[in-house]
Order: structure tokens, then C-alpha cells, then sequence
């Protein structure tokens, strides 16, 4: 009965006809592979933790946000010992940090799921035992689950769903208003639903880790187990001007990335007495965010 009423609410909050396409569209297997997926991993542990029990994972009033910029390759050995003393959280390959992380969010898309069965591998799995680790519900209906998938998962995890919130669209390219953040904190990319997350725990500073919006180049771009594919995949993400493609606004997403960063820290966090900083010197959303103090 209380798996039912789990599935029941996870359809409300996604609809029938959204579950339906995720499925169809963006499904990891057929229905009738993870049928029997289930029966061979049925003594797969897995824990569920409900949203009024996510704030006891806390342990500081400060998150580390890890996105994959290169500048993690220059966090120094004390900046790793401040950031441990705080909370964090990984978001999508940051487990290639292999450094333990309180929260992760992994996106769990179809074109990336065989690489990343290859690179979370059993050791790096490990680290992340002891995190809370988000499930959007609109991957449950992809079949992204730990007992048809468990190499895409850590060991027994434990987990917590959520709905991610709507894309900000801009109805004509104009700067960011207060009212675009009322109803949702994301617009591109990763960071905005580690932000949106941040924000529903509650911290009263966050820091931007990996964040290089000057460079196409990940911090792992070099690693053995991803240099294969990184080099003619995001070189092709460089605009005629050499300049990163997600920097570029197109569709609805009128503003720049640089700019979204400076309009939700002045419209959004700073009404909240909430703090945003960034965690490299030379980073070039700097002075306007300001470098995180312990790092100065």
C-alpha cells in the first residue's frame, strides 16, 4: 500500500501525460526488463527520506555547491579541510571528485547513462553511502531506479524526491525582475536545481564551486575515463567567438548565465539574508559575487 501511494503522489506532482512521455521518450529499459531487473535486485536495500526529515543531514548553516568547472583541480588541501567542516553538495559528475558530499543530485539522462556506469564505479559508489541523494520524480517513470539500476546509485542509498521546478522564460529579452524568482529559481543548467535545493534546506550561504563560465573544459577532461569522448564533444560547444556556449542566450533564455548569477543574488538571496558567494579567486563573476572569506 505505501509503495502505491508513493507512485500516486509522484504522478500528481509530475501528471499522467508528462510520466507517460518520460517514459516513452526518455525511458532507461522496457517496462518488461525492469520487471525482471526487480526480481534479480530485489534484495537491493534503498531508503526513502521524506522532506520534513532532509534538515537532519545538516550539519552547518553553509553549502558548497560542486559543479565541474576546472577550477575544482585548484582547490587547495586547507580549502578541502573548511569545505569538510561544512555541508555540500555534488551535482551530476562532481563525483569525480571522489570527495564525500552531505547531498547529490545526479540528472540520470539517457545519453549519458552508459558513461556513467563506467566512471561511477564501485570505490567512487562508496564515497557517497552516507549521502542524501535526490531523485527527481520524473526519472522514476524513466525507470532510473536502484533496484534496475544500482550501479547508478551508492550502495543502500538513501534517497529523497522531489519535483524540479519550471524553467524562468523570459517573455522578451529584457534583465531579470525580482517577480522571475518568485515561482522558480532555475533557468540553465545544473546549478540552478542545486540553488532551488540549497534554498529549500534552508542554508544561509552557499558557495559556487566549479562555476567557470569563462570555459568550455571540465575538471575531469584529462582523467582517464572520460578523456576519450571530451575532446570533439565540447569542442564543438565553442561559439564562433570563442566563447562557451552556454554564455550565448538563444530561445526564451534571453540573458546571459553570468547575468542570472548576479540577478539571484540581488532579487532572490539578499531579500532573504541569504549569502552567495563563489569559491576561486579569478573567477569571473567576482567582485559582484564576492569570493568566499575563509578562501580569500
Amino acid at each position: 500500500m505505501s509503495k502505491f501511494i508513493f507512485i500516486s503522489k509522484a504522478i500528481k506532482e509530475v501528471g499522467i501525460r508528462r510520466a507517460l512521455q518520460e517514459y516513452r521518450n526518455r525511458r532507461s529499459m522496457a517496462w518488461n526488463d525492469a520487471l525482471w531487473k526487480w526480481v534479480q535486485n530485489r534484495n537491493h536495500s534503498y531508503t526513502w527520506i521524506p522532506e520534513k526529515q532532509w534538515t537532519r543531514f545538516k550539519t552547518s548553516n553553509t553549502i558548497f555547491l560542486f559543479g565541474s568547472g576546472p577550477s575544482i583541480n585548484e582547490i587547495t588541501p586547507e580549502q578541502w579541510n573548511v569545505i569538510q567542516s561544512h555541508d555540500s553538495m555534488g551535482l551530476n559528475f562532481s563525483f569525480l571528485t571522489c570527495r564525500p558530499m552531505t547531498f547529490y543530485y545526479l540528472g540520470y539522462e539517457p545519453g549519458s547513462t552508459d558513461n556513467t556506469l563506467l566512471v561511477f564505479d564501485e570505490k567512487i559508489r562508496e564515497v557517497y553511502k552516507n549521502s542524501l541523494w535526490f531523485v527527481p520524480n520524473k526519472v522514476l517513470f524513466r525507470l532510473y531506479h536502484p533496484r534496475l539500476l544500482p550501479g547508478l546509485f551508492p550502495p543502500n542509498p538513501q534517497l529523497a524526491r522531489f519535483s524540479i521546478p519550471l524553467s524562468i522564460e523570459l517573455e522578451t529579452d529584457r534583465p531579470f525582475r525580482k517577480e522571475d524568482f518568485v515561482k522558480t529559481l532555475t533557468y540553465r543548467g545544473v546549478m540552478g536545481v542545486g540553488l532551488h535545493l540549497a534554498d529549500l534546506l534552508g542554508y544561509q550561504k552557499i558557495v559556487l564551486m566549479g562555476v567557470d563560465l569563462h570555459t568550455y573544459k571540465h575538471f575531469f577532461d584529462d582523467f582517464e575515463t572520460t578523456q576519450k569522448e571530451r575532446r570533439t564533444k565540447y569542442n564543438a560547444k565553442m561559439a564562433p567567438g570563442k566563447v562557451f556556449e552556454s554564455m550565448i542566450p538563444k530561445g526564451n533564455k534571453f540573458r546571459r548565465m553570468d547575468e542570472y548569477y548576479y540577478a539571484i543574488s540581488q532579487l532572490y538571496f539578499q531579500a532573504k539574508e541569504v549569502e552567495l558567494y563563489v569559491g576561486n579567486p579569478n573567477n569571473i563573476l567576482s567582485p559582484q559575487i564576492s569570493l568566499y572569506p575563509s578562501f580569500v
